[in-house]
């Protein structure tokens, strides 16, 4: 599938979301386009990925909190495997680099838990919660190991929209919340579909050039 008309549908759907135009469940189409992109083009850990966000989001819609939790925990899983497996060899990041990647990433937890945790009434969610946070920022840190843009901005988007929501959910209500949080979660996740599949062309080319 050509990529840039797998963007321009996504864009397409994601723009759908912000209209008055009813359609249900709507919010939910671009990660299952995403996720049908990726299936079509055989990347079957990706398409997992997606597929498992796109299940995120049916509950969300459904404001079903702890399967959403759980179905995004498993995104950020498969998300943190595929980056662990497509490791680039070449110029890989310092040690100081990854140090200061996880004390940034270890701050923004601190943070996040000191703000976000106490305010949760229900303990099973404020522990779901407290472990999907350790999820997301790992699949952050697995990004940033490797030196793409895409994949850089997009696990940060994530982690923006997602900290969003958990200030709207819990802390107090945002103006127009659901623009904040969807519009850098769509941009995350393209951007991340987009890195990963230069990743996936990358480590194949890699493998050509080895053999």
């Amino acid at each position: 599938m050509k990529y840039a008309l797998c963007s321009l549908v996504f864009i397409l759907l994601a723009a759908l979301d912000f209209t008055a135009i009813d359609v249900p469940a709507k919010m939910t189409f671009p990660l299952l386009w995403l996720s049908l992109a990726a299936l079509w083009q055989r990347h079957w850990a990706l398409a997992a990925a997606l597929f498992s966000s796109f299940l995120g989001d049916v509950m969300g819609w459904k404001n079903e909190l702890i399967p959403q939790i759980g179905f995004f925990a498993l995104a950020q899983i498969l998300y943190i495997i595929i980056y662990s497996c497509l490791m680039q060899m070449r110029h890989p990041r310092s040690r100081p680099v990854k140090f200061a990647i996880l004390a940034l990433l270890a701050m923004v937890y601190g943070v996040a838990m000191l703000w976000i945790f106490p305010r949760v009434g229900d303990k099973i969610i404020a522990y779901g919660i407290a472990i999907y946070a350790l999820l997301l920022l790992g699949m952050c840190y697995a990004a940033c190991r490797h030196k793409s843009l895409y994949l850089i901005l997009g696990a940060i988007l994530f982690v923006i929209s997602d900290f969003i929501i958990g200030i709207n959910t819990f802390v107090e209500r945002i103006p127009h919340a659901h623009i904040c949080i969807m519009i850098p979660y769509y941009a995350g996740q393209m951007l991340l579909f987009a890195g990963t599949q230069k990743l996936y062309r990358f480590t194949s080319c890699s493998c050509s050039c080895s053999s």
